[in-house]
């Protein structure tokens, strides 16, 4: 009677380690799903996010994401004391004929290849223009605008294409908000459109109190 107590004892004990063990072993497991579990999670959120915030047919920002971020820069400008540059990309066909998905894409591809800077960005801000933010510029920025224009001419020497461009350097006055920045260079691209179209036009506040430069 004894020895069977012992045996039950004992297999008693060897069941309770064995749950033990396989207890631990599914509390491991459920954590490491869990943990991958949230780190899929948050990549997903991001995502979104990104999705969201990016047009499909051109992959650079949507207008209200790109507005946002040129709210932010104007208001970063005044506070930091730097200018920024804003420019807007019209693309048509001679013909009359909408520019493709295919050539849309195009241009915003050699658009973002030319932005270096962690601080620039890409904005789809029309049916068919695009817009480009440049922080910490000043006047020179006449020349990178010159660039990009020449950039997508080439790209399309072969077809009907026009790119008509138009570049807005601002100073960091009380004045620079989103809204009036928008504003302006609409209208240095309305009257590039008018009256030289398929060329860049430059317009910029000059002062000699600021040194930034954009390379």
């Amino acid at each position: 009677m004894l020895y069977g107590e012992r045996v039950i004892q004992t297999l008693f004990i060897v069941l309770s380690v064995l749950l033990s063990l396989v207890s631990i072993g599914l509390t491991l497991r459920l954590n490491r799903i869990n943990q991958a579990f949230s780190e899929y999670r948050l990549w997903a959120e991001n995502e979104i996010e990104r999705v969201s915030r990016t047009d499909t047919a051109t992959g650079a920002l949507k207008y209200s994401a790109f507005y946002d971020l040129l709210s932010s820069e104007c208001r970063r400008a005044v506070r930091e004391f730097t200018p920024l540059t804003l420019m807007k990309l019209d693309v048509r066909h001679l013909s009359g004929e909408e520019p493709s998905d295919a050539e849309r894409y195009q241009v915003s591809e050699i658009l973002k290849q030319r932005l270096s800077r962690p601080g620039d960005q890409l904005g789809r801000c029309g049916e068919n223009q695009l817009c480009l933010l440049l922080p910490s510029t000043n006047e020179h920025a006449g020349v990178f605008a010159k660039v990009c224009h020449q950039a997508v001419n080439d790209a399309f020497t072969s077809s009907d294409v026009q790119f008509t461009l138009a570049a807005c350097t601002f100073q960091p006055t009380a004045n620079l908000t989103a809204e009036m920045a928008s504003e302006m260079v609409n209208e240095t691209l309305e009257k590039a459109l008018n009256e030289r179209p398929g060329e860049v036009l430059f317009h910029a506040e000059y002062t000699h109190d600021f040194n930034p430069m954009y390379t």
